[in-house]
């Protein structure tokens, strides 16, 4: 195979690869490893995952640390505006340049995994293998976070060995891969947490919660439940939330709006603290203080998440894509005080849309259900036969939808339903 030529044309071939491949081991990315003599064992690193939370609290971790003045990376998906953001070292996305560089080192090794008794990687594997190349290869690199494509135990990433874990909720979504019960889907995302490895978690349920001391006692792996922290609300709007710890008195603002962001900045919390225990006199700049954990999630950013795009008329975007995550966004907006809640909705094919869409009709008074341009989306008029919403509008794609919400401005529309949605509109508002 010949090399790229340049950075686009890279990103027009990977985005062809094949996107899923079944897996019984991590055996394949592992000899993929080993033709780079294992770049993923060169740095240290957080592991994250978890059915919905992980971008914010990967934005919230990074951003404390980075105020600490550590050289943090980190490698999340799916991306909101570029490619380059997958992967990003301090507050740069990585260059085209080195997106080149490291597309090509993978590329030269194709002849040799041709010939052996492995197939050539997936979409996932060879972005994911990348990032692990580019950080391995970073000369001040304190620490990367990784975050998990879906579940844990058999996702591409778990090759690391990281020195925390986190597990920021459990709920139902990639089914036919992760599994149809909690449990099981539980103990895919269990898949991440090594011998001697804290884990830090989110989950609330109290069956869930048994599961995970169990399975983290065979480990010898110290589990703490952030959710068993005890706090008080002091402000919640669409602009952040203030919250007092009540063991510490630790006064948090938390940029990013809604409850479950509260949820993620505790996991946040919980997480820094371990870190301190961790890195205390072997990595600069730890413990890591209050005041800087508290700058940091006063200040942190996560495109897509909440994401208010104009603030007269008020027009909110986020990637609310499964059930779990359309009930924390509807439950956050209910509490709102505008009489009149508008959302543009789309949803991709293979989610729970009658669920999604029940939810939807009972929070908001107009719904306009579109389409986004990528092809996992549903068609619009399958989701506009869902709803029972009284005031219900079809529109065929994202500009007639962004253009009925410009002629017709409202006090409170969010776009909803999907990340590929968010990616279309949001470079209409920016």
């Amino acid at each position: 195979m010949e090399k790229f030529i340049d950075a686009k044309t890279f990103i027009n071939w990977v985005e062809k690869q094949k996107r899923f491949t079944p897996k019984a081991s991590l055996d394949k990315m592992n000899y993929y490893c080993s033709l780079f003599d294992h770049p993923e064992n060169k740095f240290s690193s957080i592991h994250v995952t978890g059915t919905n939370g992980k971008g914010s609290t990967v934005a919230s971790i990074k951003t404390i640390l980075r105020k600490a003045n550590l050289n943090i990376a980190t490698f999340t998906s799916p991306y909101i505006t570029i490619f380059n953001e997958r992967i990003q070292y301090n507050d740069s996305y990585i260059s085209d340049v080195d997106l080149l560089k490291y597309a090509n080192r993978l590329i030269e090794k194709y002849p040799i995994i041709e010939s052996s008794e492995y197939e050539l990687p997936s979409f996932f594997e060879f972005i994911t293998l990348l990032a692990f190349l580019y950080f391995s290869e970073l000369e001040n690199l304190d620490l990367a976070i990784i975050e998990v494509g879906m579940g844990g135990r058999l996702d591409s990433t778990n090759v690391i060995n990281s020195d925390l874990a986190i597990i920021t909720n459990i709920a139902y979504d990639h089914m036919n891969v992760l599994g149809d019960t909690l449990d099981k889907i539980a103990i895919e995302k269990l898949g991440i947490v090594k011998n001697n490895v804290p884990l830090i978690c989110g989950v609330k349920d109290k069956n869930l919660q048994h599961l995970i001391v169990n399975e983290c006692n065979k480990l010898n792996s110290q589990v703490v439940f952030s959710c068993l922290t005890a706090f008080e609300i002091k402000k919640m709007d669409i602009y952040g939330s203030q919250i007092l710890l009540n063991d510490s008195n630790l006064l948090l603002d938390i940029n990013l709006a809604g409850e479950h962001q509260i949820e993620n900045a505790l996991i946040t919390y919980h997480a820094i603290q371990k870190l301190n225990e961790i890195y205390h006199n072997k990595k600069r700049n730890f413990p890591i203080s209050n005041v800087i954990l508290y700058e940091g999630l006063k200040n942190v950013n996560w495109p897509g998440r909440i994401e208010i795009v104009s603030y007269d008329p008020l027009i909110i975007i986020d990637g609310a894509h499964n059930i779990d995550a359309i009930e924390r966004v509807t439950k956050f907006i209910n509490i709102l005080s505008y009489s009149n809640k508008r959302a543009v909705v789309s949803i991709s094919h293979d989610k729970e849309k009658d669920k999604m869409i029940k939810l939807l009709d009972q929070t908001f008074n107009e719904i306009i259900f579109t389409k986004y341009t990528y092809e996992r989306s549903s068609q619009a008029n399958e989701l506009y036969d869902l709803s029972s919403c009284e005031k219900k509008i079809i529109t065929n794609n994202i500009d007639e939808a962004y253009d009925y919400v410009l002629n017709n401005p409202n006090e409170f529309t969010i776009y909803l339903g999907s990340l590929y949605l968010v990616c279309d509109i949001r470079k209409k508002y920016k």
